[in-house]
């Protein structure tokens, strides 16, 4: 049996998502909130993504760690009531996955040598790539007061998993229209996400697979 090594830093972050993802649909399914459980998740998540980053990367790895502990303690605030922090936690969330994506997009592109761990990479930062609009949109969910027919303003952790749904349909142009943005804003961050989703599909992916099979008539 293969040991996992840093070389699958990819692997921990991906199976901390789906984790993440899983978990926010059975909190939503059977009990009404779960605000403590799904930041914990998000904590897991965002600390299992700097695993992926190289250990000589010290002012990136600690930068990453300052919005971890920010959202840990800016959302913590916000549950227990002591004063409404969303905005916060919304922007260090967008924050964190922004540069998270620009150094993993970079980590794989770049890649002497695909192999499992790049192509597991790719699937990561579609899933992150789903989280940072969702994050965005919330971020707009707080700061209109609203902003979409199917989703309530209230606090943002209960709010997550809807918003996520809406992310994927949306990215993948599934669009089932049960969730639906109303405002200028909203409608815009959804179409571009729209846009970015189709894009990446088509330019990364297709890399990835153009670079895969150049690599066989190499060998």
């Amino acid at each position: 049996m293969a040991k996992l090594t840093e070389r699958d830093n990819f692997l921990f972050l991906l199976v901390a998502l789906v984790l993440l993802l899983f978990g926010c649909s059975v909190l939503e399914q059977f009990f009404d909130t779960g605000q403590g459980v799904v930041l914990v998740g998000l904590l897991a998540c965002m600390s299992a993504s700097t695993l992926g980053i190289d250990k000589q990367r010290i002012f990136t790895r600690g930068w990453l760690g300052f919005l971890i502990v920010l959202v840990l303690i800016s959302a913590t605030v916000s549950i227990l009531e002591a004063a409404n922090l969303a905005l916060v936690s919304l922007s260090a969330l967008i924050i964190f996955i922004g540069q998270y994506l620009k150094y993993a997009t970079r980590l794989v592109l770049k890649a002497p040598k695909i192999d499992k761990n790049q192509i597991v990479g790719s699937i990561c930062i579609y899933l992150m790539m789903g989280l940072w609009f969702a994050f965005v949109q919330l971020l707009l969910l707080e700061l209109l007061g609203g902003g979409f027919n199917g989703i309530e303003y209230g606090p943002w952790l209960d709010n997550l998993s809807r918003m996520i749904y809406f992310s994927f349909i949306t990215m993948t142009s599934v669009g089932y229209g049960v969730i639906a943005p109303t405002e200028p804003l909203t409608r815009f961050v959804a179409y571009f996400e729209a846009v970015a989703g189709v894009f990446y599909l088509a330019i990364l992916v297709s890399s990835l697979v153009s670079a895969g099979l150049n690599q066989r008539s190499d060998d």
